[in-house]
């Protein structure tokens, strides 16, 4: 059973009150009473009432001054204030809404004209009430899920770390193994190799993980150097060229003109492209071509990277979506073609806007290829 709105009646004519808790009596109210504008504001912060109808000439503190307190004070602001007058001047009624009042109404007061306006406030302040205990339901268990995301991301921060001491063991292991064996077979030779290359790619997923919680987290320092990615991206290229061979994938590298040298950071640019090149292995067939291209871009502002393919293909409603790394498990989910490639491409979004940069796909639909593009500024912005 809902609960009776609470209505306190602030008058300092006793006759005045009865008047209006007689004309209020029969609507199925809580009604409290004050003298005293003292009086009201004590009431106020004891039992808050759900509507004040307030008197404006009392002797020491009139309505306006006791509109002002309550409509300055946080908690009780949003009690809808009903200031009751004989005084008729539009001066005094822009004094009452000046002071906070929501409604006011003169005396003689009429009956119809004080239900409506009395029915009409208590709506609204049911319909805030409602909102403001929605808000604070949402605020809570939003605080909450901050609280297990933080909790989730530090035990998968800890797990991550963890993960590198058996990862790099593993990797010692294969490695000794080939360096002792006097003559390994035929077919033990390229397992091995094989493994170690996964090993690597374990490597690089982790290192992902890891640099993209920095970026998250600010704590990521870019260390710049004057470099010529002409030369750092064929050393990347040459560390995908056997996989590209193995497969029949031609890989080529195409610049227009001399490219400059620029302040990056090294070690982040080479795993943005070498995480465009695997992707782009991944999802080109056999006997398909990748291209690289650099060139800059119209303003020559920026240096202008392409990795193209002739692979799958992407339609455009997950052209943005494939850097988020929310949207990840639902692509990966779909088996969406290039989408599907895990944290890598978030790892490249955030590593080039680190540098003031821009990434970005281009595809014309399913099976006609994409176009992964990458600009870096000539003189980058120094990250915050």
């Amino acid at each position: 059973m809902p609960k009776k709105p609470i209505l306190l009646i602030v008058d300092d004519e006793e006759r005045n009150i009865r008047l209006l808790k007689a004309m209020l009596m029969a609507k199925n109210y809580n009604l409290l009473e004050a003298s005293r504008g003292e009086e009201a504001l004590r009431i106020v912060s004891e039992t808050p009432p759900d509507m004040i109808l307030l008197d404006v000439m009392m002797p020491r503190m009139d309505g306006f001054e006791v509109c002002r307190r309550l409509k300055e004070d946080e908690k009780n602001r949003k009690i809808p204030v009903i200031m009751i007058t004989a005084l008729s001047e539009k001066q005094h009624r822009v004094k009452a809404m000046e002071a906070g009042a929501d409604d006011f109404l003169s005396k003689p007061v009429d009956l119809t004209e004080l239900t409506v306006r009395v029915k009409s406030l208590l709506r609204i302040k049911s319909y805030h009430d409602e909102l403001f205990n929605s808000y604070q339901e949402i605020a809570a268990k939003n605080e909450k899920l901050e609280e297990l995301q933080k909790v989730k991301e530090g035990l998968t921060h800890m797990i991550i770390h963890d993960l590198r001491n058996p990862l790099t063991a593993i990797s010692t292991y294969l490695q000794l193994a080939v360096m002792e064996s006097s003559n390994p077979t035929q077919s033990q030779h390229p397992k091995i190799s094989r493994c170690l290359h996964f090993c690597a790619e374990l490597d690089r997923l982790i290192q992902n993980l890891l640099d993209i919680n920095k970026m998250e987290e600010k704590r990521m320092q870019l260390q710049l150097e004057k470099t010529n990615l002409e030369t750092l991206i064929n050393d990347v290229s040459d560390h995908f060229r056997a996989d590209a061979e193995e497969r029949a994938i031609s890989l080529g590298f195409f610049k227009e003109e001399q490219i400059p040298s620029i302040p990056i950071d090294p070690g982040l640019m080479k795993r943005v492209f070498a995480n465009l090149l695997n992707n782009a292995l991944r999802h080109t067939p056999k006997d398909g071509r990748i291209q690289i291209t650099v060139d800059f871009t119209p303003d020559k502002k920026h240096l202008l990277v392409a990795v193209r393919d002739n692979g799958l293909g992407l339609t455009p409603e997950y052209h943005q979506k494939i850097f988020d790394k929310f949207e990840q498990v639902r692509l990966k989910s779909e088996k969406s073609a290039v989408g599907s490639g895990g944290l890598g491409l978030t790892f490249c979004k955030m590593a080039v806007e680190a540098h003031g940069g821009k990434i970005w796909i281009e595809s014309e639909g399913e099976g006609k290829g994409c176009t992964f593009f990458v600009s870096i500024p000539i003189k980058p912005i120094p990250p915050e």
